[in-house]
């Protein structure tokens, strides 16, 4: 009984693996696109830069990972 839901689990797995490592390039994609527009809108606060270099740097993070993975 173990093996068979072991088994079932791994197809369903292998089955939506591809749209996990496309939603991966999308979702840093819009981090990188978020982080940029951060880093250059004008603000009070310093905070917002560093955001937005840490939305960038994950986004690109996020990207290298699903292309490796494909």
């Amino acid at each position: 009984m173990e093996q068979k839901i072991e088994k079932y689990i791994d197809n369903a797995l292998d089955n939506i693996a591809p749209q996990f490592f496309l939603s991966s390039i999308i979702f840093g994609t819009i981090l990188i696109f978020l982080g940029i527009t951060f880093s250059v809108k004008k603000s009070s606060t310093r905070n917002l830069k560093t955001v937005g270099l840490v939305c960038v740097g994950v986004g690109a993070v996020a990207i290298v990972s699903g292309l490796v993975q494909m």
